[in-house]
Protein backbone atom coordinates (compact mmCIF):
# COMPACT_ATOMS: atom_id res chain seq x y z
CA UNK A 1 0.00 0.00 0.00
CA UNK A 2 1.48 3.35 -1.09
CA UNK A 3 1.46 5.67 1.93
CA UNK A 4 0.54 9.31 1.37
CA UNK A 5 0.21 12.13 3.88
CA UNK A 6 -2.38 14.63 2.67
CA UNK A 7 -1.97 17.05 5.58
CA UNK A 8 0.19 19.49 3.56
CA UNK A 9 -0.15 20.70 -0.03
CA UNK A 10 2.35 19.42 -2.57
CA UNK A 11 4.61 21.44 -4.82
CA UNK A 12 5.13 20.22 -8.38
CA UNK A 13 8.15 17.98 -7.76
CA UNK A 14 6.49 16.25 -4.82
CA UNK A 15 3.24 15.80 -6.73
CA UNK A 16 5.16 14.31 -9.66
CA UNK A 17 7.04 11.96 -7.35
CA UNK A 18 3.82 10.70 -5.78
CA UNK A 19 2.13 10.17 -9.14
CA UNK A 20 5.07 8.09 -10.36
CA UNK A 21 5.11 6.25 -7.05
CA UNK A 22 1.45 5.31 -7.32
CA UNK A 23 1.82 4.20 -10.94
CA UNK A 24 4.83 2.07 -10.03
CA UNK A 25 3.13 0.57 -6.98
CA UNK A 26 -0.01 -0.46 -8.92
CA UNK A 27 1.15 -1.22 -12.49
CA UNK A 28 -1.87 -3.44 -13.20
CA UNK A 29 -4.27 -0.61 -12.35
CA UNK A 30 -2.50 2.68 -13.10
CA UNK A 31 -0.66 4.30 -15.99
CA UNK A 32 0.80 7.81 -15.93
CA UNK A 33 1.33 9.96 -19.00
CA UNK A 34 2.23 13.55 -19.81
CA UNK A 35 -0.29 15.34 -22.00
CA UNK A 36 2.20 18.05 -22.90
CA UNK A 37 4.20 20.88 -21.44
CA UNK A 38 3.10 24.04 -19.68
CA UNK A 39 4.38 27.50 -20.55
CA UNK A 40 7.34 26.97 -18.21
CA UNK A 41 8.08 23.42 -19.37
CA UNK A 42 6.36 21.38 -16.67
CA UNK A 43 4.52 18.17 -17.53
CA UNK A 44 0.74 18.13 -17.44
CA UNK A 45 0.15 14.74 -15.87
CA UNK A 46 -2.81 12.45 -16.49
CA UNK A 47 -3.36 9.18 -14.63
CA UNK A 48 -5.40 6.40 -16.23
CA UNK A 49 -6.92 3.95 -13.77
CA UNK A 50 -8.57 0.66 -14.69
CA UNK A 51 -8.11 -3.06 -14.19
CA UNK A 52 -6.52 -3.94 -17.51
CA UNK A 53 -7.27 -7.63 -16.92
CA UNK A 54 -10.96 -6.83 -17.53
CA UNK A 55 -10.33 -4.76 -20.64
CA UNK A 56 -8.50 -1.77 -22.00
CA UNK A 57 -9.48 1.68 -20.78
CA UNK A 58 -10.81 2.79 -24.20
CA UNK A 59 -13.19 -0.20 -24.29
CA UNK A 60 -14.91 0.88 -21.08
CA UNK A 61 -16.97 3.90 -20.11
CA UNK A 62 -14.67 6.40 -18.46
CA UNK A 63 -14.99 9.10 -15.81
CA UNK A 64 -12.87 12.23 -16.21
CA UNK A 65 -11.64 14.40 -13.33
CA UNK A 66 -9.52 17.51 -13.62
CA UNK A 67 -8.25 19.91 -11.00
CA UNK A 68 -6.11 22.94 -10.35
CA UNK A 69 -7.02 24.86 -13.48
CA UNK A 70 -6.75 28.05 -11.42
CA UNK A 71 -3.42 28.64 -9.74
CA UNK A 72 -4.48 29.27 -6.15
CA UNK A 73 -6.88 26.33 -5.96
CA UNK A 74 -4.42 23.88 -4.42
CA UNK A 75 -7.08 21.88 -2.56
CA UNK A 76 -8.35 20.70 -5.92
CA UNK A 77 -5.17 18.85 -6.93
CA UNK A 78 -5.12 17.33 -3.46
CA UNK A 79 -8.68 16.06 -3.97
CA UNK A 80 -7.85 14.58 -7.37
CA UNK A 81 -4.70 12.92 -6.03
CA UNK A 82 -6.66 11.61 -3.05
CA UNK A 83 -9.17 10.05 -5.45
CA UNK A 84 -6.35 8.27 -7.32
CA UNK A 85 -4.90 7.03 -4.05
CA UNK A 86 -8.30 5.99 -2.68
CA UNK A 87 -9.22 3.91 -5.73
CA UNK A 88 -5.86 2.18 -5.91
CA UNK A 89 -5.45 1.42 -2.23
CA UNK A 90 -9.03 0.23 -1.82
CA UNK A 91 -9.13 -1.99 -4.89
CA UNK A 92 -9.81 -5.58 -3.87
CA UNK A 93 -11.08 -4.72 -0.39
CA UNK A 94 -13.77 -2.12 -1.06
CA UNK A 95 -16.68 -3.32 -3.22
CA UNK A 96 -17.31 0.04 -4.88
CA UNK A 97 -13.68 0.79 -5.74
CA UNK A 98 -13.24 -2.73 -7.08
CA UNK A 99 -16.39 -2.60 -9.22
CA UNK A 100 -15.43 0.79 -10.64
CA UNK A 101 -11.94 -0.23 -11.74
CA UNK A 102 -13.16 -3.57 -13.09
CA UNK A 103 -15.95 -2.03 -15.16
CA UNK A 104 -14.77 1.51 -15.89
CA UNK A 105 -11.74 3.67 -16.52
CA UNK A 106 -10.80 6.90 -14.77
CA UNK A 107 -8.84 9.71 -16.39
CA UNK A 108 -7.57 12.04 -13.65
CA UNK A 109 -5.56 15.23 -14.25
CA UNK A 110 -4.51 16.44 -10.79
CA UNK A 111 -2.84 19.69 -11.87
CA UNK A 112 -3.72 21.14 -15.25
CA UNK A 113 -1.97 24.42 -14.40
CA UNK A 114 1.40 23.44 -12.91
CA UNK A 115 3.11 26.81 -13.45
CA UNK A 116 0.36 28.84 -11.83
CA UNK A 117 0.22 26.39 -8.95
CA UNK A 118 3.93 26.76 -8.28
CA UNK A 119 3.60 30.54 -8.25
CA UNK A 120 0.77 30.35 -5.72
CA UNK A 121 2.57 27.85 -3.50
CA UNK A 122 5.80 29.86 -3.38
CA UNK A 123 4.77 33.53 -3.47
CA UNK A 124 2.17 35.78 -1.88
CA UNK A 125 0.65 36.78 -5.20
CA UNK A 126 -3.08 36.41 -5.72
CA UNK A 127 -2.99 34.34 -8.85
CA UNK A 128 -5.36 32.78 -11.34
CA UNK A 129 -3.24 32.44 -14.43
CA UNK A 130 -1.06 29.83 -16.02
CA UNK A 131 2.49 31.12 -16.09
CA UNK A 132 2.42 32.92 -19.43
CA UNK A 133 3.27 35.93 -17.25
CA UNK A 134 5.27 35.83 -14.04
CA UNK A 135 4.56 37.86 -10.90
CA UNK A 136 5.25 41.48 -11.66
CA UNK A 137 4.54 41.02 -15.37
CA UNK A 138 0.81 40.47 -15.10
CA UNK A 139 0.04 44.13 -14.35
CA UNK A 140 1.87 46.97 -16.07
CA UNK A 141 0.19 50.18 -14.97
CA UNK A 142 -1.82 51.64 -12.13
CA UNK A 143 -1.91 49.95 -8.73
CA UNK A 144 -0.18 46.57 -9.09
CA UNK A 145 -0.11 43.94 -6.36
CA UNK A 146 3.18 43.57 -4.52
CA UNK A 147 4.40 42.50 -1.11
CA UNK A 148 5.78 45.93 -0.29
CA UNK A 149 6.50 45.29 3.38
CA UNK A 150 8.26 41.97 2.69
CA UNK A 151 6.30 39.81 5.13
CA UNK A 152 5.47 37.13 2.54
CA UNK A 153 1.79 38.12 2.21
CA UNK A 154 -0.09 40.44 -0.07
CA UNK A 155 -3.00 41.73 2.01
CA UNK A 156 -4.63 45.17 2.03
CA UNK A 157 -3.73 48.79 2.46
CA UNK A 158 -6.11 51.12 4.26
CA UNK A 159 -5.68 54.70 3.22
CA UNK A 160 -7.34 57.57 5.12
CA UNK A 161 -9.87 59.32 2.89
CA UNK A 162 -12.92 61.35 3.88
CA UNK A 163 -14.64 60.00 0.75
CA UNK A 164 -13.80 56.45 1.76
CA UNK A 165 -16.26 53.57 1.88
CA UNK A 166 -14.92 51.88 5.00
CA UNK A 167 -14.41 52.57 8.68
CA UNK A 168 -12.95 50.71 11.67
CA UNK A 169 -15.45 48.63 13.62
CA UNK A 170 -16.08 49.62 17.24
CA UNK A 171 -16.50 45.92 18.08
CA UNK A 172 -13.00 44.90 17.01
CA UNK A 173 -10.33 47.29 15.71
CA UNK A 174 -9.15 44.68 13.21
CA UNK A 175 -12.40 44.82 11.29
CA UNK A 176 -13.28 47.22 8.51
CA UNK A 177 -17.02 47.68 8.04
CA UNK A 178 -18.88 49.32 5.19
CA UNK A 179 -19.98 52.91 5.66
CA UNK A 180 -23.73 53.45 5.51
CA UNK A 181 -25.10 55.20 2.39
CA UNK A 182 -26.03 58.43 4.19
CA UNK A 183 -23.43 58.27 6.93
CA UNK A 184 -21.31 61.34 7.76
CA UNK A 185 -19.27 62.46 10.74
CA UNK A 186 -18.57 59.05 12.26
CA UNK A 187 -15.12 58.55 10.78
CA UNK A 188 -12.32 58.37 10.21
CA UNK A 189 -13.03 56.79 6.82
CA UNK A 190 -10.75 54.81 4.58
CA UNK A 191 -10.23 53.44 1.10
CA UNK A 192 -9.17 49.78 0.92
CA UNK A 193 -6.83 48.55 -1.78
CA UNK A 194 -4.76 45.46 -2.32
CA UNK A 195 -1.19 45.88 -1.13
CA UNK A 196 0.97 47.13 -3.97
CA UNK A 197 2.72 49.93 -5.83
CA UNK A 198 1.72 52.28 -8.65
CA UNK A 199 3.42 51.72 -12.00
CA UNK A 200 3.47 53.89 -15.06
CA UNK A 201 2.50 57.53 -15.21
CA UNK A 202 0.64 58.85 -12.18
CA UNK A 203 -0.77 62.30 -11.55
CA UNK A 204 -0.42 61.96 -7.79
CA UNK A 205 -4.19 61.96 -7.27
CA UNK A 206 -6.07 59.00 -8.72
CA UNK A 207 -4.94 55.65 -10.09
CA UNK A 208 -6.50 52.83 -12.03
CA UNK A 209 -6.38 49.13 -11.22
CA UNK A 210 -5.62 47.07 -14.31
CA UNK A 211 -7.06 43.59 -14.62
CA UNK A 212 -4.10 41.19 -14.59
CA UNK A 213 -3.04 39.54 -17.83
CA UNK A 214 -2.74 36.18 -16.17
CA UNK A 215 -4.83 33.88 -18.35
CA UNK A 216 -7.97 32.28 -16.92
CA UNK A 217 -7.75 28.81 -18.48
CA UNK A 218 -11.41 28.20 -17.74
CA UNK A 219 -12.35 30.84 -20.31
CA UNK A 220 -10.11 29.41 -23.02
CA UNK A 221 -12.26 26.49 -24.20
CA UNK A 222 -14.10 26.52 -27.55
CA UNK A 223 -17.76 26.63 -26.52
CA UNK A 224 -18.94 30.24 -26.47
CA UNK A 225 -15.41 31.63 -26.55
CA UNK A 226 -15.22 35.41 -26.87
CA UNK A 227 -12.22 37.70 -26.95
CA UNK A 228 -10.31 39.04 -23.97
CA UNK A 229 -12.05 42.39 -24.46
CA UNK A 230 -15.40 40.79 -23.58
CA UNK A 231 -14.29 37.96 -21.28
CA UNK A 232 -11.45 38.43 -18.81
CA UNK A 233 -8.80 35.74 -19.15
CA UNK A 234 -10.11 34.32 -22.44
CA UNK A 235 -6.72 34.18 -24.14
CA UNK A 236 -5.79 35.02 -27.72
CA UNK A 237 -8.07 32.40 -29.29
CA UNK A 238 -9.78 29.13 -28.20
CA UNK A 239 -7.23 26.68 -26.77
CA UNK A 240 -4.44 29.23 -27.22
CA UNK A 241 -2.92 28.18 -23.89
CA UNK A 242 -0.92 24.94 -23.93
CA UNK A 243 -2.61 23.62 -20.79
CA UNK A 244 -6.13 24.09 -22.18
CA UNK A 245 -5.01 22.66 -25.52
CA UNK A 246 -3.68 19.53 -23.81
CA UNK A 247 -6.99 19.02 -22.03
CA UNK A 248 -9.01 19.69 -25.18
CA UNK A 249 -7.03 17.23 -27.25
CA UNK A 250 -7.32 14.59 -24.55
CA UNK A 251 -11.09 14.94 -24.33
CA UNK A 252 -11.54 14.70 -28.09
CA UNK A 253 -9.30 11.62 -28.19
CA UNK A 254 -11.44 9.83 -25.58
CA UNK A 255 -15.05 9.58 -26.79
CA UNK A 256 -15.66 6.96 -24.09
CA UNK A 257 -15.91 9.64 -21.37
CA UNK A 258 -19.35 9.24 -19.80
CA UNK A 259 -19.09 11.67 -16.88
CA UNK A 260 -16.94 14.56 -15.73
CA UNK A 261 -15.95 16.37 -12.55
CA UNK A 262 -14.05 19.66 -12.51
CA UNK A 263 -12.63 20.92 -9.20
CA UNK A 264 -12.31 24.54 -8.13
CA UNK A 265 -12.24 26.56 -4.92
CA UNK A 266 -13.96 28.30 -3.14
CA UNK A 267 -17.61 28.60 -2.11
CA UNK A 268 -18.69 25.21 -0.77
CA UNK A 269 -21.07 24.65 -3.67
CA UNK A 270 -21.52 22.20 -6.54
CA UNK A 271 -22.13 23.95 -9.85
CA UNK A 272 -24.09 22.48 -12.73
CA UNK A 273 -25.06 23.76 -16.19
CA UNK A 274 -26.09 25.78 -17.82
CA UNK A 275 -23.60 28.59 -17.88
CA UNK A 276 -25.40 30.56 -20.55
CA UNK A 277 -29.12 29.80 -20.30
CA UNK A 278 -31.81 29.25 -17.65
CA UNK A 279 -33.06 25.88 -16.49
CA UNK A 280 -36.12 26.25 -18.70
CA UNK A 281 -33.85 25.87 -21.74
CA UNK A 282 -32.28 22.60 -20.54
CA UNK A 283 -33.98 19.40 -21.79
CA UNK A 284 -36.24 18.23 -18.91
CA UNK A 285 -34.73 14.74 -18.84
CA UNK A 286 -31.23 16.21 -18.49
CA UNK A 287 -32.29 18.59 -15.74
CA UNK A 288 -33.94 15.71 -13.86
CA UNK A 289 -30.74 13.67 -14.19
CA UNK A 290 -28.66 16.58 -12.88
CA UNK A 291 -30.95 16.94 -9.89
CA UNK A 292 -30.88 13.21 -9.13
CA UNK A 293 -27.10 12.95 -9.23
CA UNK A 294 -26.77 16.35 -7.55
CA UNK A 295 -28.81 15.13 -4.60
CA UNK A 296 -26.06 12.56 -3.97
CA UNK A 297 -23.51 15.39 -3.99
CA UNK A 298 -25.40 17.30 -1.33
CA UNK A 299 -25.90 14.18 0.80
CA UNK A 300 -22.18 13.34 0.75
CA UNK A 301 -20.59 16.81 0.85
CA UNK A 302 -23.22 19.05 2.40
CA UNK A 303 -22.80 21.45 -0.53
CA UNK A 304 -25.87 22.79 -2.35
CA UNK A 305 -26.09 22.15 -6.10
CA UNK A 306 -26.93 25.23 -8.15
CA UNK A 307 -27.13 26.45 -11.73
CA UNK A 308 -24.17 28.58 -12.79
CA UNK A 309 -26.36 30.83 -14.91
CA UNK A 310 -29.22 31.25 -12.45
CA UNK A 311 -27.41 31.38 -9.11
CA UNK A 312 -23.67 31.90 -9.67
CA UNK A 313 -23.52 34.61 -12.31
CA UNK A 314 -23.53 38.17 -10.92
CA UNK A 315 -24.85 39.63 -14.19
CA UNK A 316 -26.70 37.18 -16.51
CA UNK A 317 -26.18 39.66 -19.35
CA UNK A 318 -22.49 38.86 -19.04
CA UNK A 319 -22.60 35.10 -18.68
CA UNK A 320 -19.34 33.24 -18.26
CA UNK A 321 -18.30 31.65 -21.54
CA UNK A 322 -15.45 29.54 -22.79
CA UNK A 323 -15.47 27.26 -19.74
CA UNK A 324 -14.79 23.54 -19.77
CA UNK A 325 -18.21 22.66 -18.34
CA UNK A 326 -19.96 24.68 -21.04
CA UNK A 327 -18.04 22.71 -23.66
CA UNK A 328 -18.47 19.31 -22.02
CA UNK A 329 -22.22 19.52 -21.40
CA UNK A 330 -23.67 22.22 -23.67
CA UNK A 331 -21.72 20.94 -26.68
CA UNK A 332 -20.82 17.30 -25.92
CA UNK A 333 -23.76 16.37 -23.71
CA UNK A 334 -21.65 14.87 -20.91
CA UNK A 335 -23.06 15.21 -17.39
CA UNK A 336 -20.49 17.47 -15.73
CA UNK A 337 -20.27 19.04 -12.30
CA UNK A 338 -17.89 21.76 -11.19
CA UNK A 339 -17.36 21.80 -7.45
CA UNK A 340 -16.16 24.86 -5.57
CA UNK A 341 -14.43 23.23 -2.60
CA UNK A 342 -14.31 24.83 0.83
CA UNK A 343 -16.14 27.73 2.40
CA UNK A 344 -14.60 29.26 5.55
CA UNK A 345 -17.93 30.85 6.42
CA UNK A 346 -19.36 27.35 6.87
CA UNK A 347 -16.43 26.44 9.10
CA UNK A 348 -16.98 29.65 11.08
CA UNK A 349 -20.64 28.82 11.71
CA UNK A 350 -22.15 31.59 9.60
CA UNK A 351 -25.79 30.70 9.00
CA UNK A 352 -26.10 31.90 5.41
CA UNK A 353 -22.64 31.57 3.86
CA UNK A 354 -21.93 33.46 0.67
CA UNK A 355 -21.14 31.61 -2.53
CA UNK A 356 -18.63 34.34 -3.31
CA UNK A 357 -16.17 35.42 -0.65
CA UNK A 358 -15.84 38.92 -2.11
CA UNK A 359 -18.50 40.87 -0.24
CA UNK A 360 -19.05 43.22 2.65
CA UNK A 361 -20.13 40.99 5.53
CA UNK A 362 -22.11 42.06 8.52
CA UNK A 363 -20.16 42.86 11.67
CA UNK A 364 -21.64 39.75 13.28
CA UNK A 365 -20.35 37.52 10.48
CA UNK A 366 -16.95 39.19 10.45
CA UNK A 367 -16.63 38.60 14.19
CA UNK A 368 -17.44 34.91 13.65
CA UNK A 369 -14.72 34.69 11.03
CA UNK A 370 -12.24 36.35 13.35
CA UNK A 371 -13.19 33.94 16.12
CA UNK A 372 -12.63 31.07 13.67
CA UNK A 373 -9.22 32.52 12.80
CA UNK A 374 -8.21 33.05 16.41
CA UNK A 375 -9.28 29.57 17.51
CA UNK A 376 -8.58 27.28 14.56
CA UNK A 377 -5.73 29.08 12.79
CA UNK A 378 -3.97 30.50 15.81
CA UNK A 379 -4.51 33.99 14.38
CA UNK A 380 -2.45 33.31 11.24
CA UNK A 381 -5.29 34.14 8.88
CA UNK A 382 -5.45 37.82 9.80
CA UNK A 383 -2.52 40.24 9.89
CA UNK A 384 -2.99 43.09 12.32
CA UNK A 385 -2.86 46.56 10.80
CA UNK A 386 0.48 48.31 11.03
CA UNK A 387 1.69 51.70 9.78
CA UNK A 388 3.82 51.77 6.64
CA UNK A 389 5.41 54.62 4.71
CA UNK A 390 4.35 53.92 1.15
CA UNK A 391 6.81 55.28 -1.43
CA UNK A 392 3.99 56.92 -3.41
CA UNK A 393 0.92 57.13 -1.18
CA UNK A 394 2.63 58.25 2.00
CA UNK A 395 1.47 56.99 5.38
CA UNK A 396 -0.83 53.96 5.05
CA UNK A 397 -1.59 50.88 7.12
CA UNK A 398 -1.10 47.33 5.88
CA UNK A 399 -3.05 44.35 7.20
CA UNK A 400 -6.23 42.34 6.87
CA UNK A 401 -7.13 38.82 5.86
CA UNK A 402 -4.63 36.56 4.22
CA UNK A 403 -6.04 34.61 1.35
CA UNK A 404 -4.48 31.30 0.41
CA UNK A 405 -5.33 29.14 3.44
CA UNK A 406 -8.22 31.10 4.82
CA UNK A 407 -10.70 31.80 2.03
CA UNK A 408 -9.21 29.99 -0.96
CA UNK A 409 -8.31 26.60 0.51
CA UNK A 410 -8.79 24.61 3.72
CA UNK A 411 -5.83 25.15 6.05
CA UNK A 412 -3.01 22.60 5.87
CA UNK A 413 -1.82 21.06 9.12
CA UNK A 414 0.95 23.64 9.45
CA UNK A 415 -1.69 26.36 9.59
CA UNK A 416 -4.12 24.56 11.88
CA UNK A 417 -4.19 25.21 15.61
CA UNK A 418 -6.84 22.63 16.57
CA UNK A 419 -7.62 19.02 15.72
CA UNK A 420 -10.89 20.20 14.20
CA UNK A 421 -9.02 22.55 11.88
CA UNK A 422 -6.65 19.75 10.90
CA UNK A 423 -9.70 17.75 9.92
CA UNK A 424 -11.14 20.37 7.54
CA UNK A 425 -8.81 19.38 4.70
CA UNK A 426 -9.30 15.62 5.04
CA UNK A 427 -13.08 15.99 5.20
CA UNK A 428 -13.04 18.09 2.04
CA UNK A 429 -10.94 15.51 0.19
CA UNK A 430 -12.80 12.43 1.35
CA UNK A 431 -16.40 13.58 0.94
CA UNK A 432 -15.85 15.00 -2.51
CA UNK A 433 -13.97 11.90 -3.59
CA UNK A 434 -16.93 9.75 -2.51
CA UNK A 435 -19.33 11.84 -4.56
CA UNK A 436 -17.30 11.54 -7.74
CA UNK A 437 -17.24 7.76 -7.31
CA UNK A 438 -21.01 7.68 -6.87
CA UNK A 439 -21.43 9.88 -9.93
CA UNK A 440 -19.10 7.62 -11.93
CA UNK A 441 -21.18 4.59 -10.98
CA UNK A 442 -24.23 6.07 -12.75
CA UNK A 443 -22.54 5.44 -16.11
CA UNK A 444 -24.29 3.62 -18.93
CA UNK A 445 -22.81 0.12 -19.09
CA UNK A 446 -23.20 -2.02 -22.19
CA UNK A 447 -23.17 -5.81 -21.89
CA UNK A 448 -23.26 -8.50 -24.57
CA UNK A 449 -25.27 -10.89 -22.44
CA UNK A 450 -25.62 -13.78 -24.89
CA UNK A 451 -24.36 -14.92 -28.30
CA UNK A 452 -25.33 -18.22 -29.89
CA UNK A 453 -25.84 -19.99 -33.23
CA UNK A 454 -28.69 -22.38 -34.10
CA UNK A 455 -28.02 -24.96 -36.85
CA UNK A 456 -30.70 -24.94 -39.56
CA UNK A 457 -29.15 -27.59 -41.86
CA UNK A 458 -27.13 -27.29 -45.03
CA UNK A 459 -24.42 -25.17 -43.37
CA UNK A 460 -27.06 -22.55 -42.49
CA UNK A 461 -27.08 -20.98 -39.02
CA UNK A 462 -29.28 -18.48 -37.27
CA UNK A 463 -26.98 -16.31 -35.14
CA UNK A 464 -28.46 -14.36 -32.25
CA UNK A 465 -26.96 -11.79 -29.89
CA UNK A 466 -28.61 -10.02 -26.96
CA UNK A 467 -27.27 -6.69 -25.69
CA UNK A 468 -28.26 -4.91 -22.50
CA UNK A 469 -27.58 -1.61 -20.79
CA UNK A 470 -26.92 -2.47 -17.14
CA UNK A 471 -26.16 1.12 -16.19
CA UNK A 472 -28.21 3.90 -14.67
CA UNK A 473 -27.96 6.37 -17.55
CA UNK A 474 -29.10 5.58 -21.09
CA UNK A 475 -26.39 4.78 -23.61
CA UNK A 476 -26.83 8.22 -25.18
CA UNK A 477 -26.60 9.75 -21.67
CA UNK A 478 -28.37 13.05 -22.34
CA UNK A 479 -30.87 14.66 -24.67
CA UNK A 480 -28.30 17.38 -25.25
CA UNK A 481 -25.93 14.75 -26.67
CA UNK A 482 -28.67 13.65 -29.07
CA UNK A 483 -29.33 17.26 -30.08
CA UNK A 484 -25.64 17.90 -30.71
CA UNK A 485 -25.19 14.51 -32.40
CA UNK A 486 -22.33 13.59 -30.07
CA UNK A 487 -23.96 10.48 -28.58
CA UNK A 488 -23.00 8.08 -31.37
CA UNK A 489 -25.06 4.89 -31.36
CA UNK A 490 -24.97 1.26 -30.29
CA UNK A 491 -23.55 -1.02 -32.98
CA UNK A 492 -23.53 -4.83 -33.02
CA UNK A 493 -21.15 -6.38 -35.54
CA UNK A 494 -20.74 -9.95 -36.81
CA UNK A 495 -17.58 -11.17 -38.54
CA UNK A 496 -17.00 -14.62 -40.07
CA UNK A 497 -19.02 -16.83 -42.43
CA UNK A 498 -21.11 -15.87 -45.46
CA UNK A 499 -23.80 -13.41 -44.45
CA UNK A 500 -27.19 -14.16 -46.08
CA UNK A 501 -29.56 -12.00 -44.03
CA UNK A 502 -28.95 -8.99 -41.79
CA UNK A 503 -26.30 -6.30 -42.00
CA UNK A 504 -22.89 -7.29 -40.71
CA UNK A 505 -22.85 -4.13 -38.56
CA UNK A 506 -26.27 -3.28 -37.20
CA UNK A 507 -26.94 0.13 -35.71
CA UNK A 508 -29.64 -0.37 -33.08
CA UNK A 509 -29.78 3.18 -31.76
CA UNK A 510 -29.66 3.42 -27.97
CA UNK A 511 -30.77 1.55 -24.87
CA UNK A 512 -32.46 3.12 -21.88
CA UNK A 513 -31.02 2.97 -18.39
CA UNK A 514 -32.52 2.59 -14.94
CA UNK A 515 -33.14 6.33 -14.69
CA UNK A 516 -36.18 5.92 -16.92
CA UNK A 517 -37.88 3.59 -14.42
CA UNK A 518 -38.11 5.52 -11.17
CA UNK A 519 -41.60 4.26 -10.43
CA UNK A 520 -43.71 1.24 -11.24
CA UNK A 521 -45.30 1.25 -14.67
CA UNK A 522 -48.26 3.57 -15.16
CA UNK A 523 -50.12 4.72 -18.27
CA UNK A 524 -49.89 8.26 -16.88
CA UNK A 525 -46.07 8.28 -16.87
CA UNK A 526 -43.64 8.25 -19.81
CA UNK A 527 -43.57 4.85 -21.47
CA UNK A 528 -40.62 2.66 -20.64
CA UNK A 529 -37.97 2.35 -23.33
CA UNK A 530 -36.07 -0.86 -24.01
CA UNK A 531 -32.98 -1.64 -21.94
CA UNK A 532 -32.29 -4.89 -23.87
CA UNK A 533 -32.39 -5.77 -27.58
CA UNK A 534 -31.84 -8.87 -29.71
CA UNK A 535 -29.96 -8.89 -33.01
CA UNK A 536 -30.11 -11.73 -35.58
CA UNK A 537 -28.25 -12.85 -38.72
CA UNK A 538 -28.50 -15.75 -41.17
CA UNK A 539 -25.06 -17.17 -41.96
CA UNK A 540 -23.75 -19.93 -44.24
CA UNK A 541 -20.53 -21.56 -43.10
CA UNK A 542 -19.20 -25.05 -42.40
CA UNK A 543 -19.25 -26.46 -38.89
CA UNK A 544 -16.23 -25.41 -36.89
CA UNK A 545 -16.22 -21.87 -38.28
CA UNK A 546 -15.44 -19.24 -35.67
CA UNK A 547 -17.70 -16.15 -35.56
CA UNK A 548 -17.00 -12.97 -33.60
CA UNK A 549 -19.77 -10.72 -32.30
CA UNK A 550 -18.87 -7.25 -31.00
CA UNK A 551 -21.21 -4.76 -29.37
CA UNK A 552 -20.06 -1.21 -28.70
CA UNK A 553 -21.39 2.21 -27.77
CA UNK A 554 -19.08 5.23 -27.52
CA UNK A 555 -19.87 6.08 -23.88
CA UNK A 556 -21.15 2.74 -22.60
CA UNK A 557 -18.24 0.44 -23.37
CA UNK A 558 -18.08 -2.69 -25.48
CA UNK A 559 -18.46 -6.45 -25.32
CA UNK A 560 -17.14 -9.28 -27.47
CA UNK A 561 -18.04 -12.98 -27.82
CA UNK A 562 -16.79 -15.88 -29.91
CA UNK A 563 -19.25 -18.43 -31.33
CA UNK A 564 -18.06 -21.72 -32.85
CA UNK A 565 -20.54 -23.22 -35.32
CA UNK A 566 -21.46 -26.83 -34.59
Amino acid sequence: MYALDFSEYFRYDDLTRHLHGLADAYPHLAALQSLGKSWRGRDIWAMTLTNRATGADHEKPAFYIDAHIHAEEVATSHTALYTIWYLLTNYGTDAQATWLLDNMAFYILPRTNPDGAEISLTTGHHWCGNGRYLPGEEQTRGLCQQDIDGDGHIVQMRIPDEAGEWKISKDDPRLMILREPGEVGDGPYYRLHREGVIRGEWDGVSFEIEKPRDGNLNRNYPAGWVSEVRQYGAGEYPLSEPEALAVGQFLLAHPNISGMQCYHTHGGVVLRPSLVEPDAAIPPADLALYKTIGAMATALTGYPVISVYEEFTPDPKQARTGSLMQWSYDEMGIITFSTELWNPELAAGIADPAKYQVRARSTEDELKLLAYNDKHLGGRGFIDWKPFDHPQLGRVEIGGWTHMYTFRNPPPASWAATDEARGFLHTTLHCNCLFTLRHAATTPLLRLVSAEAQALGGDLYKVTAVVKNEGYQPTHMTQRALERQTAGSLTVTLTGGELLMGEAAQDIGHLAGRDGRKATWSPWLPMWEATTRKVEWLVRAPAGTNLTITASAPRAGSGRAEVVLS
